[in-house]
């Protein structure tokens, strides 16, 4: 089943867009009954998440991680779960292409999504499961 879970950095949880995305997220939980986390992490949330998520995700899927070029703090992180094991995440960079997290989730309104690596193993866990 899939699951969808937002990191979002405390310093950045009253942004606009923060809360754009809080909308789409609520749309998608009630429209596609699909279940949905937030979470607000300090410094050692991020870091947790990039070691244990975000990393071994951008290596496999070769997509980058977006963050601060100084600090290295992230931007906020929506993780694709399907089965209790992440799938990918957004916003997702690749060569000179972006998908925003608010990108992902109006295409999954829509019907489509909307990846930069193969999408297979989301199209499965939305349908509930591989055949």
């Amino acid at each position: 089943m899939l699951k969808l879970e937002f990191y979002v950095p405390r310093a950045l949880e009253d942004t606009r867009d923060v809360k754009e995305v809080e909308e789409l997220l609520k749309k998608v939980k009630n429209s596609l009954k699909i279940n949905v986390k937030k979470f607000v992490i300090d410094e050692d949330g991020e870091e947790a998440l990039k070691s244990k998520i975000l990393w071994g995700l951008s290596v496999a899927k070769r997509i980058r991680i977006k963050q601060t070029r100084k600090s290295k703090s992230l931007y906020p992180q929506l993780v694709v779960f399907g089965n209790d094991k992440p799938i990918t995440f957004y916003p997702q960079a690749r060569a000179g292409q972006q998908i925003t997290i608010k990108e992902f989730l109006d295409g999954l309104l829509k019907g489509g999504i909307k990846c930069l690596h193969e999408k297979f193993e989301i199209e499965d866990e939305l349908r509930g499961g591989r055949k």
